[in-house]
């Protein structure tokens, strides 16, 4: 049997047409002249790709252009959008190297750990201005208004949920590495929007069928939008509202809360949702009742049937 080696690593040169116009106008109003064809290289999900356009220069405004770069939203050198976008969504779920290695699984090239983070925070600034410029809309009473006006109908039912994580701020200039009392630990805070829905009896998991004997339904979260941001709970809560408004928070007709018992989550939401139902997560509110048991009942058998005659209410 004979053995067939397949290459994927073929260096690409396209030409965009052998044709070009001796003169262009030029976003200034002037005139550009064609002056040669002129090769670029980007990178895409297909490797390295070499190609040749026509290239314009010439104007008053003495800034030039290939009109095959614009056309497409090129840039030399750089990767394309789609390879863009693949190397944030890496960067944002694994650690820069790790996720670097994943990709060289599916693209069969390789991608440096710089370009990996380049693109993460690109991303990132990305959703960074959008939140921004959320956050600036809500805060304006003529915007709001103009929401009420042309917003579609609230959801019928909404929940949401905030917590926080300790997160490492981990500098990359040595300078600011050996500061002495440098913050290194900062609070992640999160949030999420979201609805929900009655999960079918086929697709029961052997805890929700446990649970759909004592409570009947079982419901899972669908649509969910999250927000993160690291900032002061009143810095965040600006951020917690504009999402909420983006979502209908503000106008669904119940709308309920999950969270832990910290305390400054609870002032975030009655200062923007006062009528809001709040209701403290399975997990700590199960953690009170051990905390409980411990303080009040020193007997090991009283505290063990308490505690599960009180989790069993719960």
């Amino acid at each position: 049997m004979k053995n067939y080696h397949f290459a994927y690593h073929v260096p690409f040169i396209p030409s965009f047409g052998k044709a070009h116009y001796p003169e262009i106008k030029c976003a200034c109003g002037g005139i550009l002249k064609y002056q040669r064809r002129r090769k670029a290289t980007i990178w895409s999900v297909f490797d390295k790709v070499v190609y040749k356009r026509a290239i314009y220069a010439g104007c008053v405004c003495e800034q030039g252009c290939a009109p095959v770069d614009q056309r497409y939203g090129i840039e030399p050198g750089k990767v394309t959008s789609g390879l863009a976008r693949l190397l944030a969504l890496i960067g944002v779920n694994h650690a820069l190297d790790e996720g670097r290695k994943s990709l060289k699984e599916f693209l069969l090239f390789e991608v440096s750990e710089n370009t990996v983070r380049a693109e993460t925070q690109k991303l990132g600034e990305l959703q960074r201005q959008a939140d921004a410029d959320l956050v600036k809309a809500t805060q304006s009473e003529s915007s709001l208004q103009e929401r009420e006006k042309s917003q579609p109908p609230a959801p019928d039912i909404l929940y949401g949920s905030i917590d926080a994580a300790k997160v490492r701020v981990e500098p990359r200039d040595k300078k600011e590495k050996a500061v002495e009392n440098r913050e290194k630990w900062r609070d992640l805070k999160v949030g999420c929007w979201y609805e929900g829905e009655i999960v079918p009896k086929s697709q029961h998991s052997a805890r929700q069928k446990d649970k759909a004997q004592r409570e009947g339904v079982i419901l899972r979260a669908k649509n969910q939008k999250y927000f993160c941001d690291i900032e002061k709970a009143g810095q965040f809560g600006k951020l917690f509202w504009a999402t909420g408004c983006a979502v209908g928070a503000d106008r669904a007709r119940v709308l309920v809360f999950i969270c832990d018992g910290a305390i400054w989550i609870w002032n975030l939401i009655v200062h923007y949702y006062q009528n809001a139902i709040q209701i403290v997560d399975w997990y700590h509110a199960a953690d009170r009742l051990k905390r409980i048991a411990d303080e009040a009942f020193a007997n090991t058998d009283e505290r063990r049937a308490w505690r599960e005659k009180a989790t069993e209410d719960l």
